[in-house]
C-alpha cells in the first residue's frame, strides 16, 4: 500500500497493485529469452506506480472501493504503466543518463541504441494492452502518446532559447507529463462504466500531471542527487529553460546572458544560484499550488464518497515532492579491496625473468624486468585477483610479456621501413602458426611461443585455440595498419578511433590471457550477449583513453597515430589542453556507464538462460577484467624505474623479418 493512501478508504489498493506488478512482466522476445533482461527491472525495483494508482483510484471512485478492481481496471493500469516506462527508456537516451532510483539503467548497460527498441517495445505492448480492452481506450492510448511526443518536440525545439515563454513551457510538460497522467485516469474511469464522469478525472489527471512536473523541475534546482536517486541541475546544461529559470531570467540580465549559450559545469551551477536566490522558485510553487486546487476543482461536483474524493485528492498532493525521507547512501567508485598483493607471486616472478632469459627475449636479468612489457605484473592488485593454479599463472604471465612486447616492436619509431613493417607482420604470422616441436627460425620470439603456446592451449577446447590464434593474427594485420599510418603521418577521424583502436588494442588477446589465467572459458553465446558487448567496449573505451592521457607525451614524441587526444586536436583545430579535457570528460561519463554495468552484472548473469551454473565464475572473471584495465594507468608500464633496462627491439625483429619476397614457411 502507498504511504499516502488510507487503507480504511481503499482496502484493496495493495493487493490491486500487486496484480498490476504480475501484468507488468518484461517483453518476451520469441526465440530469444536472453533478451528478456532488457525490459526486466527484477523484484527489487521501487517504482512507486503512481499511474496505475491513479488509474485504481479514478475506477473505486466511480465504483465500490470496498470492492477489488475489476481485472479490465487492473490490465488498464498496467498498460498505462508500460507507456510511460517506455517512454523513460527514451527519455534517459535524449538526457544521456545511466541511472534511475540509483540503479543502472537499459541506456547503461544496453547501450543507447538497445535501450530506444526496448523503450518501443515496452511502449508497443502498453498500446496492444489498451486496444485489447477496447477500442476507446486504445484511442485514449494513441491520443496521449501523440501529445506526449508533442511535449518532448516543443522542448527540444527549445532547447538553448533564452527567450523561451511561459506558454511554450507549459504547452511542453502539458504534452510530456500531464498527458501520461490524464489518461491514467481517464481509463480508470472508463471501466467504471460511467462516461459521463470521465472528462472529470482527465482533467483532474491533467492538472495533477502539471503540478507533477512542475515539482519536478523545482527538485531538478532545489535537491541533492542523494534525495532523487537520480543527478540534479541536468536541465540548465541541457538547455533546458524550466518555469521558475524562465521567471528568474526575465528579471536577471547576467543569468538571460547565461542562457544564450551553452554552459560549462561551473557556469551551470552560477545559473542554478542565480535561480535558487530570486523568488522564482516560491513563484513556479505558487502556479503548482493553483494546479492542484484546478485538479481538485475538477472532482467537487462528482457525486462519489467524500471520503474516497479526499483521499485521491490527499494522494495527489503528498507525492508531489518525490524527495527521499531517508537518502540512500550514493553508490561509491569502483575502488579495490584494501588487501593487495603483488600481480604475481615471487615464485612466477622468478620464472618469468628465467623464461625470458632463456628464450633470449631478454639479454640479461636487467632487461627481463624493462618496465613496458611487466610493469602492469609488478602492479599491487587485490588479493582476491589469484590465478586458477601456478601453472595458469606463469601461461599468463608469459602472455601479458610477450603482448606488451609484440606491441613496442610495431609502435617502436625507429621502425620506419613500410617494407620493414610489412616483414614483421608477416614473420609474426609464420610464428603464431609454427609448429611448436619445430620452430620455423631459432630467433627469441619463435623459441618463445613454442614453449608458451603448448601452456596456453593446455586444457582449452579447439573451437578457442583456433579463436585465439586468429585474433593473434588478426591483431598484427592491425598492429601493421597502425604503424604504417605512423610512418605517413596519418591521423584518424574521432568517429574512426574506436573501430581502429580496438583492432590493435588486443581486447582479445586480454580476454584469452584472463580465460588462461582463470583456467575457464566464457561461453561465446555469453560474449555475444548485447550488454556483453556493451561492457566490453566500455572496457576498451576506459582503457583506451585513459592510456591515451597517462601516455600522450611519449605518444606525441612516437607520433602515434592512434591517440585521442591528438585526433581531436586534429579534427577541431583545439589546443592540447582543450583536447586533453574533452577526453577526460569522455573518460568520466564512460568510467561511470562502466562501473553501473559492473556492478549489474551479476544481476544480469542471473536472467540469462544457459550458463550452466557458472555465472558467478563468469561474473569475477569480467571483475577481474575490468581490475586489471582500470589499474594498468596506475602500473609501472608508464614509469621507467631505474634498473630496467631498454632492450634492443630491432635485434627481435631481425631474427624474424619475412621480406614480401620470401615465401612463407609451411605452416603446422
Amino acid at each position: 500500500m502507498p504511504r499516502e493512501i488510507d487503507s480504511a478508504v481503499f482496502p484493496h489498493l495493495e493487493a490491486d497493485l500487486g496484480r498490476v506488478r504480475d501484468v507488468l512482466g518484461p517483453v518476451e522476445f520469441r526465440g530469444r529469452p536472453e533478451l528478456t533482461a532488457l525490459t526486466d527491472e527484477g523484484p527489487d525495483t521501487s517504482r512507486r506506480l503512481v499511474r496505475p494508482t491513479l488509474t485504481l483510484l479514478s475506477y473505486y471512485l466511480l465504483t465500490d472501493p470496498a470492492v477489488p478492481a475489476d481485472d479490465r481496471a487492473v490490465r488498464a493500469a498496467a498498460a498505462v504503466e508500460l507507456l510511460h516506462m517506455g517512454s523513460l527508456y527514451h527519455d534517459d537516451v535524449i538526457d544521456h543518463a545511466y541511472q534511475r532510483r540509483g540503479r543502472p539503467n537499459a541506456n547503461a548497460v544496453w547501450g543507447s541504441h538497445m535501450a530506444v527498441l526496448g523503450g518501443d517495445s515496452v511502449t508497443t505492448e502498453g498500446m496492444r494492452m489498451l486496444i485489447e480492452i477496447g477500442q476507446r481506450e486504445g484511442l485514449a492510448g494513441t491520443t496521449a502518446s501523440a501529445q506526449m511526443c508533442a511535449g518532448m518536440v516543443i522542448e527540444a525545439a527549445d532547447q538553448y532559447v533564452a527567450s523561451r515563454s511561459e506558454q511554450a513551457y507549459l504547452d511542453a510538460i502539458d504534452g510530456k507529463t500531464a498527458a501520461v497522467l490524464s489518461l491514467a485516469c481517464r481509463v480508470g474511469a472508463m471501466q467504471a462504466g460511467r462516461p459521463e464522469q470521465e472528462e472529470a478525472l482527465a482533467q483532474f489527471g491533467r492538472h495533477f500531471g502539471l503540478a507533477y512536473q512542475l515539482y519536478d523541475d523545482i527538485l531538478d534546482l532545489t535537491s541533492t542527487a542523494e534525495e532523487m536517486g537520480k543527478p540534479v541541475n541536468a536541465d540548465l546544461p541541457e538547455g533546458i529553460y524550466t518555469l521558475p529559470v524562465i521567471r528568474a531570467a526575465a528579471r536577471d540580465q547576467d543569468l538571460a546572458r547565461l542562457l544564450r549559450r551553452t554552459m560549462t559545469g561551473e557556469e551551470a551551477a552560477y545559473a542554478r544560484e542565480l535561480v535558487i536566490a530570486s523568488s522564482a522558485v516560491d513563484q513556479a510553487h505558487a502556479v503548482a499550488e493553483k494546479f492542484i486546487d484546478q485538479a481538485a476543482g475538477h472532482l467537487a461536483d462528482l457525486p462519489v464518497d467524500p471520503h474516497a474524493r479526499h483521499a485521491i485528492t490527499a494522494y495527489s498532493r503528498s507525492i508531489l515532492d518525490r524527495r527521499t525521507p531517508a537518502p540512500a547512501v550514493p553508490p561509491q567508485p569502483m575502488q579495490p579491496p584494501q588487501t593487495r598483493s603483488d600481480a604475481l607471486t615471487p615464485q612466477a616472478a622468478q620464472w618469468l625473468r628465467s623464461w625470458m632469459v632463456d628464450t633470449g627475449l631478454a639479454l640479461a636479468p636487467a632487461e627481463a624486468d624493462y618496465h613496458r612489457w611487466t610493469g602492469l605484473l609488478r602492479t599491487r592488485v587485490p588479493a582476491a585477483v589469484a590465478p586458477a593454479n601456478t601453472a595458469s599463472e606463469q601461461a599468463g604471465a608469459g602472455l601479458g610479456t610477450l603482448t606488451f612486447m609484440w606491441d613496442d616492436l610495431f609502435e617502436d619509431p625507429q621502425l620506419k621501413d613500410p617494407e620493414a613493417v610489412t616483414a614483421l607482420r608477416r614473420g609474426m604470422v609464420a610464428t603464431l602458426r609454427q609448429d611448436p616441436s619445430a620452430p620455423w627460425r631459432s630467433g627469441a620470439i619463435p623459441t618463445a611461443w613454442a614453449s608458451l603456446w603448448p601452456r596456453l592451449r593446455e586444457g582449452r577446447t579447439i573451437g578457442w585455440q583456433t579463436r585465439f590464434l586468429d585474433s593473434l593474427e588478426a591483431w598484427f594485420e592491425a598492429a601493421e595498419r597502425e604503424a604504417h599510418h605512423r610512418i605517413n603521418g596519418y591521423i584518424p577521424a574521432t568517429a574512426e578511433y574506436l573501430p581502429l583502436r580496438m583492432s590493435t588494442g588486443g581486447f582479445d588477446i586480454a580476454i584469452g590471457g584472463i580465460e588462461v589465467h582463470q583456467n575457464r572459458e566464457l561461453p561465446l553465446k555469453l560474449r555475444n550477449h548485447p550488454a556483453i558487448r556493451r561492457l566490453e567496449e566500455l572496457l576498451c573505451w576506459v582503457g583506451f583513453m585513459e592510456n591515451d592521457l597517462v601516455g600522450l607525451d611519449q605518444d606525441e614524441a612516437d607520433q602515434v597515430p592512434y591517440n585521442l587526444v591528438r585526433a581531436v586536436r586534429h579534427e577541431t583545430g583545439c589546443t592540447r589542453g582543450e583536447a586533453v579535457e574533452q577526453v577526460q570528460h569522455q573518460v568520466a561519463e564512460h568510467r561511470a556507464q562502466l562501473e553501473s554495468l559492473i556492478r549489474y552484472l551479476p544481476a544480469l548473469l542471473r536472467v540469462l538462460p544457459g550458463l550452466s551454473g557458472k555465472r558467478k565464475e563468469y561474473a569475477e572473471m569480467y571483475e577481474k577484467l575490468t581490475t586489471a584495465v582500470l589499474l594498468l594507468r596506475q602500473s609501472d608500464r608508464y614509469t621507467q624505474p631505474s634498473a630496467s633496462a631498454a632492450p634492443d627491439l630491432e635485434r627481435l625483429r631481425r631474427e624474424i623479418y619475412l621480406p614480401a619476397a620470401e615465401p612463407a614457411p609451411t605452416m603446422a
